[in-house]
């Protein structure tokens, strides 16, 4: 009886992933786990979320999208490499432009804005935060709904914009049979233990991603994942991101949730308009310089990128670019910004603005 109403969340999620998998919703067996476990766990249900699940979901995940890589690919991600260099810089001076109004907004010291709005790791951000002054909590629930909230709206959006790809994708390939099967997770496998050593985050996602890209690559297999697989990796996704509505955060930092989901529309907005830019003089696609661009993180938005039939390729590149870089240098931006003055200068115009802050 004490994990009935854990089971039945979780049962709930399972039917609603299911059903929305049926009416051809993007990213449905994610949405289909976030929103019912989301609730249960805001209503104080003890909800059901492996702790290894989001790594092996991403493992799943990262490996599936992986087998897509080829040769030509790889020579684009070489191409284009400089701009997603850029597009990481960007998207750190967006954050520490946000960062003062929405510390004075959600009523947080400043290193909590600055780590709560950083496109990073939902738990490293919490805890490079904490080093650097941050609350924790308040960084880590910020960072939840940055990306529940982009995993839910911008597939829709997208496509309610008429934005779909073309590109084909892996459902006209055949499953791998066991043999080769088993090859592929164990070359992911010794990826997620090598890139490890890089200090990247997402470990299990992009060994994955580069495990199975480079056994494609080198035509050693030619198929896909059994749709169970990936339908599952997808699943645990969504459990893990929604289990961490926990109901004491949302209690005690209801304006950071107000806050949050505020300046993380804003902070979208100003990347999409970079993404403009980028679309402009590239000529790149619009629709996957948009996912590739976004503060959301790398699992769901290559997800919804395969979803969208857009260039995944692409977008998990930047995705991949911006999370090493942003996870591996936050720090060191942070107090750059405060050594230069960046935002003693964004404190002294707020203050013009709006007074003091209280």
């Amino acid at each position: 009886m004490k994990h009935l109403p854990a089971l039945a969340v979780l049962a709930i999620s399972g039917l609603t992933a299911l059903a929305a998998s049926w009416a051809g919703i993007p990213l449905a067996w994610v949405l289909g786990a976030l929103v019912p476990t989301a609730v249960g766990s805001v209503l104080g249900v003890d909800v059901f979320a492996p702790r290894l699940g989001r790594k092996v979901g991403q493992l799943i995940v990262g490996t599936s999208i992986g087998l897509s890589l080829t040769m030509a690919a790889l020579e684009m991600i070489v191409i284009w490499f400089p701009f997603m260099l850029l597009t990481a810089v960007v998207s750190i001076l967006a954050t520490a432009l946000l960062c003062v109004p929405f510390s004075r907004a959600a009523r947080v010291n400043l290193a909590t804005g600055f780590f709560a709005l950083t496109p990073g790791g939902l738990a490293e951000m919490a805890r490079t935060g904490a080093k650097e002054g941050a609350q924790s909590e308040a960084v880590a629930f910020s960072q939840t709904i940055r990306v529940a909230l982009l995993v839910c709206i911008l597939p829709s959006l997208l496509l309610n914009f008429g934005i779909d790809g073309g590109l084909p994708q892996l459902s006209a390939r055949s499953i791998l049979p066991p043999g080769e099967l088993a090859i592929v997770f164990a070359v992911a496998g010794l990826c997620v233990f090598l890139v490890r050593f890089t200090g990247a985050n997402n470990t299990w996602m992009i060994g994955g991603l580069l495990g199975a890209g480079i056994v494609a690559a080198s035509g050693l297999v030619e198929g896909k994942v059994p749709y169970a697989f990936f339908a599952l990796g997808q699943f645990l996704i969504g459990l893990s991101i929604g289990s961490r509505f926990e109901r004491d955060n949302l209690m005690r930092l209801p304006r950071v949730c107000l806050m949050s989901t505020l300046f993380i529309v804003v902070m979208t907005t100003m990347l999409f308009g970079y993404g403009v830019l980028i679309h402009v003089a590239t000529g790149l696609d619009l629709s996957s310089l948009a996912l590739s661009t976004s503060p959301g993180g790398l699992a769901e938005m290559t997800l919804t990128a395969q979803a969208l039939h857009l260039n995944t390729a692409l977008v998990t590149s930047f995705h991949v670019v911006r999370s090493f870089i942003i996870n591996a240098y936050s720090p060191q931006f942070y107090r750059m910004f405060r050594r230069i003055g960046l935002f003693d200068g964004a404190e002294r115009l707020m203050d013009r603005l709006f007074g003091p802050r209280r």
